[in-house]
C-alpha cells in the first residue's frame, strides 16, 4: 500500500472501522513506514483532545433547513445561459462582428464594381456621341474628360 492510501484509511483504522484484511495490510505498512506512524499518532492526539466533550444531538428539524438552504433554486432559462463563459462569449461576439465586417466591407467593394462599370459605359457612350455628334455639348464632353483623368483646353 502508498503512504497516500493509507493516510486516506487512517481515520477508519484508528476508530475500528477496517475489516480485518484491510486493517492487517494497513498495520504491516505502519510497522515500515514512520511518516504514516506519526500521523496516526496525531490523529490518536486528536482523538484524546476530542474524547472528553460531551455529544449533543442535532435539533428536530436541523436536517430539513439546512436542506432548504442547499437545494437549488430555480432561475429563468436566460439567466443559464448568461452564466456561460463569459470568455467565450466575448470570442463568439468578436468573430461575428469581424465577419460582418468583412461582408459589410465585400460588399461595398461588390458595389464600387459595379459602379465603375456603368460609369465607364457611360463615358464610353458620350465620347462615341461627341465623336458621332460633333456638335454636341462641349459642356459635358469636359466633364467627361476631367472625370478620365484628362484636360481639355477651351478653343
Amino acid at each position: 500500500m502508498r503512504c497516500a492510501e493509507v493516510r486516506e484509511k487512517l481515520t477508519e483504522y484508528q476508530l475500528g472501522l477496517l475489516d480485518e484484511a484491510e486493517a492487517e495490510t494497513l498495520r504491516l505498512h505502519l510497522d515500515d513506514c514512520a511518516a504514516c506512524r506519526e500521523e496516526l499518532a496525531v490523529l490518536e492526539r486528536m482523538d484524546a483532545l476530542i474524547a472528553p466533550a460531551e455529544r449533543v444531538a442535532a435539533p428536530e428539524g436541523m436536517w430539513l433547513a439546512v436542506h432548504a438552504r442547499i437545494k437549488p433554486r430555480h432561475s429563468p432559462w436566460w439567466r443559464s445561459w448568461m452564466e456561460a463563459p463569459r470568455p467565450a462569449l466575448a470570442m463568439v461576439a468578436a468573430l461575428l462582428l469581424a465577419v460582418g465586417g468583412i461582408w459589410l466591407g465585400l460588399r461595398g467593394m461588390r458595389d464600387d464594381a459595379a459602379y465603375e462599370v456603368l460609369a465607364s459605359d457611360y463615358q464610353e457612350q458620350q465620347i462615341v456621341a461627341q465623336w458621332s455628334q460633333p456638335l454636341a455639348d462641349d459642356a459635358a464632353l469636359g466633364v467627361i474628360y476631367a472625370s478620365l483623368g484628362g484636360t481639355r483646353e477651351t478653343q
